[in-house]
């Protein structure tokens, strides 16, 4: 194995950390004039996908913390992507849900975000973007478990 000591910039973290730093740049650019952030994006699609309904499944899935999600929720709001009302059943709770604006800007933000992957992988055949996501799934299924062990220590 490669010793990434003496060559940090040949080492897949910083080249991942570098590539996504890239990706998002470009994706931000693009959807800058539909009024959206990269951030809104995981919001949106499980909002649309029926994965989550409350700020506290929305943090839960998408792995961030309740204050940033209040804001990044209200932001949201704010641009007229999603409405939130009380939930019925919980009296702190609100039930979240995407407006027809953000319905509407839902497919073309995709687009915007699948033209990164298009550029990103000019060159690549299909089976080199398949394995290539084989990989990039496993490198952080291994981060993911390491995290969990290092949780549970």
């Amino acid at each position: 194995m490669q010793d990434f000591k003496t060559n940090p910039g040949g080492s897949p973290a910083y080249i991942v950390k570098d590539a996504a730093r890239a990706l998002v740049r470009r994706a931000e650019a693009r959807l800058r004039p539909l009024g959206l952030g990269v951030a809104y994006l995981p919001v949106m699609a499980a909002l649309k996908n029926g994965q989550a309904k409350t700020q506290a499944d929305l943090a839960r899935l998408l792995g961030v913390e309740q204050p940033s999600m209040a804001q990044l929720l209200a932001r949201m709001e704010r641009d007229g992507l999603l409405d939130r009302t009380p939930d019925p059943h919980h009296n702190r709770s609100q039930i979240v849900k995407l407006t027809a604006a953000g319905k509407n800007k839902l497919p073309l933000s995709i687009e915007a975000m699948n033209e990164g992957n298009l550029v990103a992988l000019r060159g690549f055949s299909p089976e080199e973007v398949e394995q290539f996501v084989v990989f990039l799934k496993r490198f952080n299924s291994n981060l993911e478990a390491a995290r969990q062990v290092e949780i549970s220590v």
